[in-house]
């Protein structure tokens, strides 16, 4: 049963995937496989990147799914999937972190969990996961905006002057 941390946490998943699949779109699936730069990963690239991230963190830590990542190739592996393919991996991976966040009590939450060496609490493995993916989709924005000119926004129809 989601309490506020993990209600919370979910809504920013979803608004977090939300974002990514639109700058996905604005990319095209012409350009979702090509390296923009030596040090720049490609779109889909980034996408496997941040479900492996969400696949390790949330359904293996947490939600005991047996997951075995490869962080390495998901920076370099150019498997050439589809942009709706890889838009339903990464809302799939979502939607599992929803359900795994979402049936997360207080005493599973106060854990200890070891991932990639390092200790964190189920609170701070969310915080963690939530971080990434914000911070990746953040990444994305400037990207498309710069390389693409896209016109991401992502607040349309609302008044953000609003006090």
């Amino acid at each position: 049963m989601p309490n506020l941390f993990t209600a919370a946490i979910s809504q920013h998943l979803e608004i977090i995937a939300k974002r990514l699949v639109t700058c996905l779109h604005a990319v095209g699936a012409t350009e979702l496989w090509n390296d923009f730069a030596p040090n720049l990963s490609s779109p889909g690239n980034l996408v496997l990147h941040v479900t492996g991230n969400l696949n390790q963190y949330v359904l293996k830590t947490l939600g005991n799914k047996k997951i075995y990542r490869e962080r390495d190739k998901e920076f370099c592996d150019k498997p050439g999937t589809n942009l709706e393919t890889l838009t339903e991996m990464l809302e799939t991976t979502i939607s599992e972190c929803i359900s795994v966040v979402n049936s997360l009590d207080i005493e599973r939450l106060s854990q200890t969990y070891r991932v990639q060496g390092l200790q964190y609490s189920g609170y701070g493995i969310l915080i963690h996961a939530t971080e990434h993916l914000s911070h990746h989709t953040g990444q994305f924005i400037w990207f498309c905006k710069y390389l693409f000119n896209a016109d991401i926004d992502l607040f349309k129809g609302r008044d953000l002057n609003v006090q």
